[in-house]
């Protein structure tokens, strides 16, 4: 289950439209929800707050986290040399 401090490092990573950026993700690895279709936003509202427990989303959403917080770093750090 995702807790409230992750959830915040999530918003912060991803903004605050993180469905934007979590659906596509999961649907490119092949994660649907029981259906067979793609989660939808209120879904990933749930599972973000902790009102529905699913390990494989959990653990793509951290994975996208951290992927996304690299390329910025990585352009923060581009941009600097670039200005120094």
């Amino acid at each position: 289950m995702i807790t409230k401090k992750e959830k915040e490092k999530i918003i912060a990573v991803l903004g605050k439209q993180f469905s934007r950026a979590i659906i596509p993700h999961l649907t490119k690895k092949k994660i649907f929800n029981a259906d067979g279709n793609e989660f939808s936003p209120a879904s990933i509202q749930n599972i973000l707050s902790g009102n529905q427990t699913n390990e494989a989303v959990e653990m793509e959403i951290a994975k996208l986290v951290a992927r996304v917080k690299r390329q910025k770093e990585k352009a923060q750090e581009r941009k600097n040399n670039l200005l120094n």
